[in-house]
C-alpha cells in the first residue's frame, strides 16, 4: 500500500471493524496517519459466500470513490 501511495497511486485498504485500531496503529507507524480503511464487518471466517458479497456489495462504491477521487498520500 505504502509504495503505490507514495507512487501516487491511490490504494483501497479494506478492513473488518475488529481490527480498525490496529489498521490505524500500522498506517502510522508507516508514516500515513490519516490513511483510512475501508470498514466491514466482523468477523468475515463464518460467512458464507453469499453473506460476504453482501459484505463486498456494501462498500465496492467505498472502494470505486477512493480509487477514483483519491489522490496517493505521500508517507511522512
Amino acid at each position: 500500500m505504502i509504495y503505490f501511495e507514495e507512487k501516487r497511486i491511490p490504494t483501497a485498504n479494506v478492513t473488518t471493524t475488529e481490527f480498525l485500531s490496529a489498521a490505524h496503529a500500522q498506517c502510522s507507524a508507516l508514516g500515513m496517519p490519516k490513511y483510512e480503511p475501508i470498514l466491514v464487518e466482523h468477523p468475515i471466517q463464518p460467512k458464507t459466500k453469499e453473506e460476504v458479497r453482501v459484505l463486498a456489495d456494501r462498500v465496492i462504491g467505498d472502494i470505486i470513490e477512493k480509487l477514483i477521487n483519491q489522490k496517493g498520500q505521500q508517507a511522512a
